[in-house]
């Protein structure tokens, strides 16, 4: 567990019962992303996880 530390879950399934858990449980900063299991992560998905990062500081 990430413990309030900032943390990225990446899965092919999101679901509102995951957003609910990690509002619920985890007092950080958390980006929940869903990338398309048919072709695995993508530069826009990677691009997505830069910039929130970046944001963090």
């Amino acid at each position: 567990m990430a413990k309030g530390r900032a943390f990225a879950w990446i899965d092919d399934e999101i679901t509102e019962a995951d957003c609910a858990w990690v509002s619920e449980h985890h007092g950080g900063p958390a980006l929940l992303h869903r990338v398309d299991p048919r072709c695995g992560p993508t530069s826009n998905d990677f691009a997505t996880l830069t910039a929130w990062a970046t944001g963090l500081r």
